[in-house]
């Protein structure tokens, strides 16, 4: 599994409710999916920082997802995305 992060970085437009209504829309998309570890409890806790783990060979698939749900939120350029193992 690997860890993908969503590190936002424009504090000024990236406020905890943006983040967290993104995030519940992420959880939304991938509750169901066995692919991805995502919890939920931890987005509403979210300050600036979204993470879950997805298999390797769904990692393109969750993040064409990501990609869509952040121009859905207008916050395409307010984010950096990490990958790393977990």
């Amino acid at each position: 599994m690997k860890e993908l992060r969503i590190r936002f970085i424009d504090h000024e437009k990236s406020t905890i409710h943006r983040i967290q209504n993104f995030g519940e829309d992420l959880w939304r998309s991938f509750r169901e999916n066995k692919h991805v570890e995502i919890d939920l409890e931890e987005i509403d806790r979210a300050k600036d920082e979204i993470a879950y783990l997805v298999h390797s060979r769904f990692l393109r698939r969750s993040l064409s997802e990501v990609h869509r749900l952040l121009k859905v939120h207008f916050m395409e350029g307010e984010v950096v995305i990490d990958t790393g193992s977990a």
